[in-house]
């Protein structure tokens, strides 16, 4: 039987964003990526894996370099393989190019001391700017990772699916749908910029990401990680996924409530902590002073 442990990490701020209705009618969709992080040497067991998952970072500013240092602290007490990056990577307007000084000044340069690679998706204002510079941008980066606007990855026991929530289309729908039902991980987390549930500003997914969601995680992924609303939530819902909120990476806070089936949330800066093994999903809210808010 799976089991499933929480626990949460946290750090956040506040801005508007809007998501553009794009579609790419020629995007290859769900690409398999092989992991080739740098592990980190506190980790012990293979068949153990821990992670960050953290969106609406890219300002370059005080509260980013914060939660960056707390999730420094966190990797050296209990290990980190990668990160995820849930979109808003870069704040306002995206990038121009790939040689765009953003990357260095809201990217490298406050996650240098964290050796490991970053998987990343794309969030409403990365579409202001050029994204397939975020996506060349992985050619060039020794931890920025986005093979395609939607791709898939494993590490051990889970594999993992980034989806493009800011261009929903039948056929992300179907690849998305078919590389789940194939998939032979034990775990499976879908991540995207967009929440299919939230308490936040900007609420739940719009229509037809909500019927995507619906139509293809429900009873048949374990986690769905998603930012855009700035702050921290965990949302149990009955069709047998958890889904999360850590959109506490940096830009401005916003204010949220809960519902009925609200575990936990928190306008606060921050960051989830996960460590998967073969039985067990355990994961953190931790926020930008290293203080655990939700165990």
């Amino acid at each position: 039987m799976k089991k499933f442990y929480l626990t949460l990490c946290i750090l956040v701020t506040s801005s508007s964003c809007y998501a553009k209705n794009v579609s790419h009618k020629d995007e290859v969709y769900f690409n398999h990526y092989k992991i080739n992080s740098v592990k980190d040497k506190s980790i012990k067991s293979k068949d153990e894996t821990r992670f960050v998952a953290f969106g609406d970072f890219g300002t370059g500013d005080a509260n980013q370099y914060k939660v960056a240092r707390a999730i420094e602290a966190k990797c050296k007490k209990d290990g980190c393989d990668f990160g995820l990056l849930l979109g808003d990577n870069i704040y306002y307007n995206g990038v121009k190019d790939v040689n765009d000084v953003q990357f260095k000044d809201k990217f490298e340069d406050p996650y240098k001391n964290l050796n490991f690679k970053f998987y990343a998706t794309l969030g409403n204002h990365d579409y202001r700017g050029d994204t397939q510079a975020q996506i060349d941008y992985t050619k060039k980066s020794d931890k920025w990772i986005m093979p395609n606007r939607t791709y898939t990855f494993s590490q051990n026991n889970i594999d993992f699916f980034s989806i493009d929530s800011n261009a929903v289309n039948d056929k992300q729908e179907k690849s998305l749908a078919k590389g789940i039902k194939e998939s032979q991980a034990h775990w499976k987390f879908v991540f995207a910029h967009h929440p299919r549930y939230s308490h936040g500003l900007h609420g739940d997914a719009d229509q037809k990401l909500a019927n995507m969601l619906d139509k293809t995680i429900c009873n048949k992924v374990d986690m769905y990680l998603s930012g855009h609303d700035h702050d921290l939530e965990h949302i149990n819902k009955t069709c047998g996924v958890n889904y999360m909120v850590s959109g506490g990476g940096g830009d401005g806070l916003r204010p949220v409530s809960s519902g009925k089936n609200t575990r936990f949330s928190k306008a606060s800066f921050g960051f989830s902590w996960f460590k998967v093994t073969k039985d067990s999903i355990y994961f953190q809210f931790i926020d930008e002073k290293g203080n655990m808010l939700y165990d």
